[in-house]
C-alpha cells in the first residue's frame, strides 16, 4: 500500500495497533492492514463478515477487535 494512503487511513482510524487500523462503523469495525492494504469487516461480536485477507491475517484482525473493544469504544 502506498505510504500516503496508509497514513491517511491511520489518521482517520479510531485505533492503530501492530500495523492494523481499526475504524468503528456503527456497532461493527473495519480493519485494514496498513502494510498490505488488505481489509476485513468485523461484526461487533468479533465474527468476520467480509475480508480479502488470508486466514491468519483475518484471525489477527478479529482478535485485535475482540481484545481491544473497550479501547476502541473509548476512542
Amino acid at each position: 500500500m502506498p505510504e500516503e494512503k496508509a497514513v491517511a487511513i491511520a489518521e482517520n482510524a479510531d485505533m492503530v495497533l501492530n500495523g492494523y487500523a481499526v475504524t468503528r462503523d456503527g456497532g461493527n469495525f473495519r480493519v485494514v492492514n496498513l502494510r498490505s492494504g488488505k481489509a476485513a469487516y468485523v461484526m461487533g461480536d468479533g465474527k468476520l463478515s467480509e475480508t480479502n485477507m488470508d486466514d491468519t491475517e483475518a484471525d489477527i484482525a478479529c482478535r485485535i477487535v475482540v481484545d481491544n473493544l473497550r479501547y476502541i469504544g473509548a476512542a
